[in-house]
């Protein structure tokens, strides 16, 4: 494992390595955006760091929409066979001042390199969890804000309303809860995303086949078609690993889903976006639309969250909020970024809210106004919904105009669908976690605004100057 340069410590802490030269005393940010997957949302909030005023720095696998970024200092190959070197290469070569994950597997491999980096020789290990302190926060907390059940049923502790719950670990643990609690239900496995992990049941027999289907070790034929249709080699570790995953039960809250992501610095809320989901990919997964609000409930959730962590970094925090009561039920954490982190709200993003907390430089805001309250994502609001986004106005608050060639990756199949063998599936089984192929017709009007907007969308109008921006920003 190669050995990680040592940055400007101070008593042990690691510190930003500030460029004594700027004016305001301070370089900007270097962050490292860490990701297992190929979801756009890591190019998206790549990109509003780099308009805080950040140098980028990226880790992912091969096909990412990241890596398509003009402006990115560095990109190196986040390796499924070694994800731990991965990390620590990736350290040593950028010296980040953060690691930002934006996915769940991202998560799990930092959490466990931090453990891993007790034992390290010199002084590797230390550099290593103190970067990963600053970025994540108190690492007592890791353990908790990994686990559906545990985190929730710490949240029910602290007064914060929470779904009746509970560990199922045999069949005649499901069968218990069932007997108990009125269907529907949800049942949900440890360390998934997205959607993929979660089933909603009405019997005991429905219940029981996803308790096993969900904590059973990833069968073979899963993994070769993960593998060789999705070109995910990642799912390679898990299947060899051949470990049970953890499932739990959650009673069927009815109501309006409102999703919350959150920024946090030191165990303190610095800033948080919350939005009611209109549409989500499939049943369960991911949203594509949805419609900004303020919940002081769910603020007051997320501010408990932070400090009862220690979180440093970005959380989601999804909920039910009861039509009838107003109530917001807390349904399931995030430990890391999600799609909400390059949403203007109040004059900023979180990735602008959490630079300044972090004591850093930031660029000037510029002339970007708020999103609209209605947020469609782009590309995911013109593959869902509507059979390729034909009725659907094209998002042009979220395209990434300057940066074309991040917008020209987007309008293409997904990585994971571009294959042969993926190809050959879609003409013989529908996939609604994923969409379907955008429309010639919507691509076309996409291509028309990029070269409208061409002369002044380039990746060099983006600032680098670090300037006060604080009376910009409505905290």
């Amino acid at each position: 494992m190669p050995s990680v340069k040592a940055p400007h410590t101070t008593h042990g802490v690691v510190a930003p390595d500030f460029d004594k030269n700027n004016d305001c005393g301070m370089a900007p940010l270097k962050v490292l955006i860490a990701t297992t997957t190929w979801w756009p949302s890591a190019a998206y909030l790549a990109i509003a760091f780099a308009d805080a005023g950040a140098n980028l720095y990226s880790l992912s696998p091969i096909g990412n929409p990241v890596r398509k970024l003009t402006f990115s200092r560095g990109a190196q190959t986040y390796s499924a066979r070694d994800p731990h070197g991965s990390l620590v290469r990736a350290i040593s070569d950028f010296r980040p001042d953060l690691i930002i994950p934006t996915d769940d597997r991202a998560v799990s491999h930092i959490h466990s390199l931090y453990r891993r980096a007790a034992s390290f020789s010199g002084t590797e290990g230390p550099i290593i969890q103190a970067l990963i302190e600053r970025s994540l926060g108190q690492p007592a907390s890791y353990g908790v804000s990994g686990t559906r059940h545990a985190f929730l049923e710490t949240m029910r502790t602290r007064g914060v309303a929470v779904p009746l719950g509970a560990e199922l670990r045999t069949l005649e643990d499901v069968r218990t809860w069932c007997a108990a609690h009125a269907p529907p239900w949800v049942i949900k496995a440890e360390g998934s995303w997205g959607g993929s992990g979660v089933r909603i049941v009405s019997t005991v027999g429905e219940a029981a086949e996803a308790f096993q289907d969900l904590s059973s070790p990833l069968p073979l034929h899963k993994a070769l078609r993960l593998l060789l249709v999705d070109r995910d080699p990642f799912t390679v570790t898990r299947f060899f690993h051949r470990q049970k995953r953890n499932v739990m039960a959650q009673a069927h809250a009815e109501g309006i889903q409102v999703t919350c992501m959150a920024a946090a610095w030191q165990g303190r809320l610095v800033g948080s976006v919350t939005a009611e989901v209109i549409s989500t990919q499939g049943r369960v997964g991911a949203s594509t639309l949805l419609q900004l609000t303020d919940n002081p409930q769910i603020e007051a959730a997320a501010a408990v969250t932070a400090e009862h962590l220690g979180l440093s970094g970005f959380f989601g925090l999804d909920f039910i909020v009861e039509e009838a009561t107003g109530r917001c039920l807390l349904i399931e954490m995030n430990p890391r970024a999600t799609q909400l982190g390059h949403i203007r709200v109040r004059g900023a993003d979180l990735a602008t809210r959490l630079c300044r907390a972090a004591g850093a430089a930031s660029a000037a805001p510029g002339s970007r106004p708020d999103h609209p309250r209605a947020v469609a994502f782009f590309p995911q609001c013109l593959r869902f919904g509507d059979g390729g986004g034909a009725r659907q106005a094209l998002p042009v608050e979220d395209v990434p105009w300057n940066e074309p060639e991040l917008v020209e990756e987007l309008l293409r199949l997904p990585w994971t669908k571009r294959g042969a063998l993926a190809r050959l599936e879609a003409l013989v089984r529908k996939n609604d976690a994923f969409g379907s192929a955008i429309r010639p017709e919507r691509i076309s009007e996409v291509r028309a605004e990029l070269q409208r907007r061409r002369p002044k969308a380039t990746s060099h109008d983006r600032s680098t100057s670090p300037t006060s921006e604080a009376a910009a920003i409505d905290a």
